[in-house]
């Protein structure tokens, strides 16, 4: 993965845990304080993280990527890619579609990218299936959080579970996001 994604870790335990703790973890990691964002680093580098953080907050490995990811959704992504997620859509449902098309134009900064795919299909009235295929493992309470936080972004709070297994016999997870849309006033 890329160093952002490392870097962007980093941020987050500092700013709920301290620099300290962000410290103990790389140091348990085996790993550097800092990464270099458009640096490729072995994936593995982001799973001790991630298995480190666990042991040094003790809290599980399943919450900590939760959290993470609802930290990526409300503060890196608006942050450092604000002019493509704008592109990409001005809603849960249009960014969700456009998943696939906003890694393609990242490609184009990070060339060794190898991002998750993302299909989108109506399930129901403020309801979508979000069907999800990656060659990496062990990152669905990370796509969870994605999900909820950007149902905070866009004001549009999103309820998300994990329906296992597509039953279509092919090999990807679904998630069924139910978007509760504000009331006017």
């Amino acid at each position: 993965m890329y160093g952002l994604i490392n870097e962007a870790m980093r941020r987050h335990v500092v700013e709920n845990a301290g620099p300290a703790a962000w410290s103990s973890i790389a140091s348990r990691a085996e790993t550097s304080q800092t990464f270099a964002a458009l640096h490729y680093y072995d994936d593995s580098v982001t799973y001790a993280l991630v298995g480190a953080a666990s042991e040094v907050l003790d809290a599980p490995a399943e919450d900590l990527l939760r959290g993470f990811g609802h930290y990526w959704s409300t503060r890196v992504g608006p942050e450092s890619y604000s002019d493509i997620l704008g592109a990409t859509g001005t809603d849960v449902a249009s960014v969700l579609r456009n998943l696939d098309e906003m890694h393609a134009r990242l490609q184009s900064l990070y060339p060794d990218l190898r991002p998750p795919s993302f299909d989108v299909a109506e399930s129901g009235e403020g309801t979508l299936d979000v069907h999800y295929r990656s060659e990496r493992v062990g990152l669905v309470p990370f796509v969870v959080g994605l999900l909820e936080g950007l149902g905070d972004l866009y004001g549009t709070p999103a309820s998300v579970t994990h329906d296992a297994l597509a039953s279509d016999g092919t090999d990807h997870e679904v998630f069924r996001v139910r978007l509760t849309v504000p009331e006017a006033p």
